[in-house]
């Protein structure tokens, strides 16, 4: 063998290294890509690089109506620009691409204009006369996984020559690396593929969860998809922020999704709330208020008729009989008595209202605690009972200080809930800041009274929209929808207070970032 021989051995396991290397380079790039845009794009740009060449277009099966198609995808060229335009060509021998996908057999050109003699497959020239760009040598190569299904036909054009400007044909030797690489991109094409429709299920489960806690309280209903939607573009501001706090802080694609999961879980917990509470629009319950409606109409009714009965005795006594006049008086002391429970009952009416209430009720109501009547089996009663008294006695809502610990419970449940679910990578935080929703930046909020220093970014700006949806969403029982302009108004209140991040508070204002929510 002589010296040249061996330079040219030397050379061509040099180049044969070099190609190992890139492909193994290329696949785990391809691996480790998540985002399919980027993935697509990765697969086209590598493969170019790979083959040396000027140009090339990806496409990917799908299934039609029509039938089984080509949809084309990407295409990337270094010699003109041009503006990319998605179709679909059916999966026959009538194009370049279709001939792969029906045959899974690569085809090599020399020449795209020069077809062998024969061939039910043409090239497409639309391109190169819109564009001035001439198709010289192609490899076009089917994308199966691993198990030989197509995914899809990757096409590319023009090897660059060893000259600048020249072109040469794909040798023989780099079909079966073309065909390799074009595997390891179906392979990781199937695997994101998987991975979305995991993600989409998950997702669609998620939703679902939320129906069901909905339900629960349909004047609530929308309320973690409105707070989800309104998260991710706030976030999204934060993310862009090139000054102020926020100026090194970034979110991620994945991150945001992260957040968007984290707000559409953030009520979970409310389905271990017991119904009762949960949509509590007064203090008292309708069954509650009738039950102290029947007793003041008994006790009306009992003292009617005690009185009744005494007059009856003594006229018995007297031996006279009941006239007129007695009847008359005995209207006159019982109408006084209905108004007076009247007016007390409507006492206990506004009472029991979710307002803020007045000081004086508390002394009013106090005094049906010493006001008796005899029941049905002669027990003396008073007028209002001591649990109900404690409820009316609220002074602003309609929840008692167990029940509001109930509900404040939720945040607490969503996070046992959460915790439980084993979390892939890249939602990894999604219970810690559905967690703490409900914390304020001045360590007055629950259930961990966390400051400014253990509040996220991430839950600053669910915080901020959390209450930003509550207080604008419709009309509930228990309270009523204010207005957009008072509900900002608010926002910025509590950010005086130091309770909501006011960089959070002003960017969500100026942002509007409620037009991201479909009208």
């Amino acid at each position: 063998m002589t010296p040249r021989d061996v330079a040219h051995l030397e050379e061509r396991l040099l180049k044969a290294e070099e190609r190992i290397a890139a492909l193994n380079r290329i696949g785990i790039a391809l691996s480790a890509e998540r985002d399919l845009e980027k993935l697509l794009e990765t697969i086209l740009t590598e493969s170019r690089r790979f083959s040396d060449s000027e140009a090339g277009s990806l496409y990917l099966v799908e299934d039609s109506p029509e039938g089984r198609r080509l949809r084309f995808e990407l295409a990337q060229n270094d010699a003109v620009s041009f503006a990319f335009s998605e179709r679909t060509v059916p999966v026959n021998e009538g194009s370049l691409a279709g001939w792969v996908a029906v045959h899974g057999e690569p085809l090599v050109l020399e020449d795209a204009y020069a077809l062998p003699k024969g061939a039910p497959y043409r090239h497409n020239d639309a391109f190169d006369i819109a564009t001035g760009f001439r198709t010289r040598a192609m490899l076009v190569v089917p994308m199966r996984d691993h198990r030989g299904e197509l995914v899809g036909v990757l096409q590319l054009m023009n090897r660059r020559g060893r000259a600048p400007g020249e072109h040469e044909s794909y040798p023989d030797d780099l079909v079966p690396l073309l065909l390799s690489l074009a595997t390891q991109a179906a392979v990781c094409l199937k695997a994101n593929n998987l991975t979305a429709s995991i993600r989409k299920l998950f997702e669609d489960f998620a939703r679902a969860a939320i129906v069901a806690v909905e339900q629960r309280d349909p004047t609530t209903a929308g309320h973690s998809n409105r707070v989800s939607t309104l998260s991710v573009a706030l976030a999204g501001i934060v993310d862009r922020a090139a000054d102020g706090p926020y100026a090194a802080v970034t979110f991620s694609k994945e991150e945001l999704r992260e957040i968007g999961t984290a707000a559409l879980l953030h009520d979970f917990g409310k389905i271990s709330i017991p119904e009762r509470v949960l949509v509590k629009a007064k203090k008292l319950s309708e069954e509650g208020l009738g039950k102290i409606r029947d007793r003041f109409d008994f006790s009306l009714a009992s003292e009617e008729a005690r009185e009744t009965r005494a007059l009856l005795e003594r006229r018995a006594r007297e031996g006279g009989a009941v006239v007129a006049g007695d009847l008359e008086a005995l209207d006159t002391a019982v109408a006084a008595r209905a108004r007076d429970l009247e007016a007390l009952f409507e006492e206990i009416v506004a009472a029991n209202e979710p307002t803020v209430l007045p000081k004086d009720a508390r002394g009013r109501l106090e005094a049906l605690l010493a006001r008796a009547y005899r029941d049905r089996r002669g027990r003396d009663t008073t007028l209002l009972l001591p649990e109900e008294f404690q409820l009316l006695s609220i002074t602003q809502g309609s929840l008692s200080e167990d029940e509001r610990r109930a509900v404040e419970s939720h945040v607490s449940q969503t996070w046992r809930f959460l915790s439980t679910i084993p979390w892939t990578a890249d939602l990894a935080r999604v219970p810690e800041i559905a967690y703490a929703h409900h914390e304020k930046l001045d360590g007055t909020g629950y259930p961990r009274g966390l400051n400014r220093e253990g509040i996220p970014p991430a839950v600053r700006a669910l915080t901020v929209c959390d209450v930003f949806d509550a207080l604008t969403a419709s009309d509930r029982p228990y309270k009523k929808a204010v207005p957009r302009d008072a509900a900002l108004g608010i926002l910025e209140g509590e950010a005086r207070r130091d309770r909501l991040d006011s960089w959070m508070v002003t960017a969500f204002i100026e942002g509007k970032v409620w037009t991201s929510l479909a009208p």
